[in-house]
């Protein structure tokens, strides 16, 4: 007898779902009068979409910032530097004329499960620079740093190793004795020792390196880069985080002790220029990391960007902070007034077929869905709302959070590889706007790391995936919004 009831529930609703397909108007199908309850799958609800420019962001808002070169042949090329402060140690080094620098190593922690580019045939060869201005906290990602010419450490890179399983061992000193250990992936870059010999030379006035400001203002600051003229093939895009006592500057140097006689000696100094600070009251981490980026876009990128009230059958998502799609319902008021009840409402959007080209073909594994309020502020949409009030979660899924950290999944958003497609689930969204509970029936796509259990509703620099969509007007192509209904009869 169960069984039955589900068979006839399942014919039931694939008659609802044949006779919508049907529908001509874009609007939604008609309701005989003479029933009281009847569900209804609206599959042809127009949706008009456009690439939009992306609003830049700080790298300080993110624990992890983009880094690397990508010539995207679709979309364009994106130049991810990065910025990074000098940090000031608890015993600031002296280094004096007889010292000999044995090393001095820059450490930065790759990110979690981040990198889109080549991951076969390509090498990236790196630079390291002084800046030129003082590292300055909380700079935007459109920031053009200035930097000295002086290259002061180099290393070319055949890939990112940015795994887990990637780990290296490194050494370090350990009770009073060198150690090999196993420590998390990291970039290491070797650094001049004469600049560093110069930089914190026991000549340099003592007032200047006592205080925060002062140190800064001496030593700068960092500038990671990718020697472009150096660079073939498309390249890729990796993060890099901020880790307390890992991020920043390892310098290990041997000078006298200062003695004479049987006491004189030679002393083995061990320093850590921290690039993340954490604040021993609060216990807050800030990462001193900032991401400069530039882009160049395609033809094609380009007249979206300067249309941005047409409607096109290619869409182009970017990150980090580049490129966002717009979506609107023109027709969404022709649904409302009519005692609509939201039974479920999901938008279906499609990657574009893009031609083979190795390994770099990867679309974004995860997308992001938000709006916008009638004063153009960004808001999360009620089924994606991840935002914290005290202890609690206000958004739709907040119950799923605390049972697998990852609420995101039940809003959508991630990439359905066999299906070739994003679906997300807007029911409440889409029954707000019915009932006037909000005006603007326009919403946005955009990139969001996999790593971020929250629902972002703002420009990430915390990946640098892109995905292609397309609005075509076939099915398979075409950008849906089904909605699942119940009229009420009064």
């Amino acid at each position: 007898m169960r069984n039955r009831t589900k068979d006839l529930l399942t014919l039931l609703i694939s008659l609802f779902v044949l006779g919508g397909c049907t529908n001509p108007s874009g609007i939604g199908l008609d309701v005989d009068p003479g029933d009281e309850v009847v569900g209804v799958l609206t599959d042809t609800l127009t949706l008009q979409a456009v690439t939009l420019a992306d609003d830049s962001t700080r790298s300080s808002s993110f624990s992890q910032t983009a880094f690397g070169w990508f010539n995207d042949p679709v979309i364009g090329k994106t130049v991810a530097d990065l910025a990074l402060a000098i940090g000031r140690p608890s015993s600031v080094p002296r280094i004096r004329p007889d010292a000999q620098i044995d090393s001095v190593i820059l450490v930065l922690p790759y990110g979690i499960d981040e990198y889109f580019g080549d991951t076969l045939n390509q090498t990236f060869p790196l630079q390291v620079r002084q800046l030129k201005e003082a590292y300055t906290d909380g700079a935007y990602a459109t920031k053009q740093w200035s930097v000295e010419e002086e290259v002061i450490g180099t290393k070319t890179v055949s890939r990112f190793a940015y795994k887990q399983k990637d780990s290296v061992r490194v050494m370090k000193h350990i009770d009073d004795k060198d150690s090999l250990v196993k420590d998390i992936p990291q970039l290491r870059v070797a650094l001049s020792t004469a600049f560093f010999k110069e930089l914190l030379s026991n000549t340099v006035d003592s007032a200047t390196l006592s205080t925060e400001a002062g140190f800064n203002n001496h030593v700068k600051g960092l500038y990671l880069s990718i020697d472009e003229s150096a660079m073939s093939g498309i390249g890729g895009i990796v993060t890099f985080r901020g880790v307390t006592d890992v991020t920043g500057i390892e310098l290990t140097y041997r000078q006298s002790n200062g003695k004479e006689g049987d006491d004189a000696g030679i002393d083995t100094i061990r320093t850590f220029l921290p690039t993340t600070v954490t604040d021993s009251y609060t216990g807050t981490t800030y990462r001193r990391l900032a991401s400069s980026i530039r882009r160049t876009y395609t033809a094609d990128v380009q007249a979206q960007l300067e249309s941005p009230e047409g409607n096109f059958e290619t869409l182009y998502l970017q990150a980090p902070a580049g490129l966002r799609t717009r979506l609107r319902i023109p027709y969404i008021d022709s649904l409302k007034g009519r005692n609509i009840a939201v039974n479920k409402a999901e938008l279906v959007v499609y990657l574009e077929d893009e031609p083979s080209g190795g390994e770099w073909n990867i679309q974004a594994p995860r997308l992001t869905l938000y709006r916008e309020d009638i004063a153009g502020q960004r808001q999360p949409v009620p089924d994606g709302d991840s935002r914290t009030n005290g202890s609690s979660f206000v958004g739709d899924g907040r119950s799923i959070w605390y049972r697998s950290n990852a609420n995101w999944r039940s809003f959508g958003g991630e990439i359905d590889r066999n299906r070739r497609r994003y679906v997300f689930h807007l029911t409440s969204y889409i029954q707000d706007l019915l009932l006037g509970k909000i005006n603007s029936s326009e919403f946005f796509l955009a990139p969001a790391a996999l790593a971020d259990n929250g629902i972002p509703y703002y420009p990430v620099l915390n990946t640098g995936s892109r995905a292609i969509l397309r609005n075509g007007e076939t099915e398979g192509t075409k950008i849906k919004l089904n909605i699942y209904y119940t009229q009420v009869q009064d």
